[in-house]
């Protein structure tokens, strides 16, 4: 039977209290990736974890193949999200010394995230305006104004809020 969101984030908790990378952490992020192989959070904690205890590794190379595995498994089931893309990002920089490929995943990152950012504002924008807190989603819609000047939907939300544009 498949872990509930709440135990995964028991064991996830788990894990974060033992020392970083040590071999504890590890056998216990092996378990929870048996437990859920396509749960997010334990597949990023698991190849930092991996990367933190590497001291004398045998085979180089089928060790970091192995992190690089884990790390397609987060951005595969994440659908790309920008943790995602970030932890990959860093460990073509630092481990594969992979600039160019580095530079890409973390432009995508970026882009994600920024869409993320303009959509939880607008939301909040209008959150606010429901709430009639008219101060706070005025100060709310300059600053989303400020990084995202053309958003559509910036705007929407400032009508729906009942705030001049």
């Amino acid at each position: 039977m498949h872990p509930s969101p709440v135990e995964l984030q028991r064991l996830l908790s788990s894990a974060l209290s033992l020392e970083r990378g040590s071999p504890e952490q590890l056998q216990h992020l092996e378990r929870l990736r048996g437990h859920c192989p396509s749960f997010v959070p334990g597949l990023l904690l698991s190849s930092r974890a991996m990367l933190w205890g590497k001291e004398d590794v045998p085979q180089p190379d089928v060790f970091f193949d192995e992190v690089e595995r884990i790390l397609h498994h987060a951005l595969d089931a994440s659908n790309r999200s920008p943790e995602a893309l970030i932890g990959m990002a860093r460990f073509q920089s630092v481990v594969r010394d992979a600039p160019a490929q580095a530079e890409a995943l973390y432009r995508e990152a970026a882009t994600k995230a920024l869409s993320l950012l303009e959509e939880s504002w607008a939301g909040l924008i209008e959150a606010q305006g429901e709430q009639e807190k008219t101060a706070e989603a005025v100060d709310t819609a300059t600053r989303a104004s400020q990084v995202f000047p053309a958003s559509e939907s910036i705007s929407e939300a400032r009508r729906f809020a009942g705030l001049p544009d």
